[in-house]
């Protein structure tokens, strides 16, 4: 009988593993993984929010024959430069050889607002009183209407159709 050969390949069990082990992410990986979708959610959130915060708003003027529309309401033509809305809102405008003047009175959410919009150099300066508090506001021409600075910093975008030099003295964007 020959002697078995003095090299030999054993193969120890290892409890059914292959030679390309399979492995499995455990439970601290995963657990660890969470806190860093949840924050990135929450500064996708935050940039959001501030994008919303600092844009600025378009509200939308629209001077006709039918009457004069803002954002949406429409003041109906009553003759003379005078329009009126179903609310009980009234704006006047006076076409003047300097610009057209025009003031409103309103109620707005609830708050009752008067308005006085004139001619200035490059646009209109206007005057408001929103519930019995004074505000300001300068209106720069743009291609499409006016860009309206408040006194307290708050800007709106006003898009003009219609009549290109039509005043805006309602308190809009607040």
């Amino acid at each position: 009988m020959a002697e078995p050969p003095e090299h030999r390949e054993l193969r120890i069990p290892l409890g059914g593993l292959s030679r390309h082990a399979v492995r499995r992410p455990r439970l601290r990986r995963a657990l660890l993984s969470w806190p860093l979708v949840t924050a990135l959610a929450g500064a996708a959130a935050a940039v959001a929010g501030v994008l919303l915060v600092t844009t600025e708003p378009q509200v939308e003027v629209r001077l006709d024959a039918a009457g004069y529309q803002i954002d949406g309401e429409r003041l109906t033509d009553r003759g003379g430069g005078l329009y009126q809305g179903p609310g009980g809102a009234a704006l006047v405008i006076d076409r003047r050889p300097g610009g057209p003047v025009a003031g409103a009175s309103a109620d707005l959410d609830g708050r009752h607002m008067t308005g006085h919009c004139e001619p200035s150099a490059g646009g209109e300066e206007c005057t408001f009183t929103l519930d019995g508090q004074p505000l300001t506001a300068t209106d720069a021409r743009t291609s499409d209407g006016w860009h309206r600075r408040y006194s307290d910093g708050r800007t709106v975008a006003i898009h003009v159709t219609g009549v290109p030099d039509t005043p805006v003295p309602f308190t809009i964007g607040r």
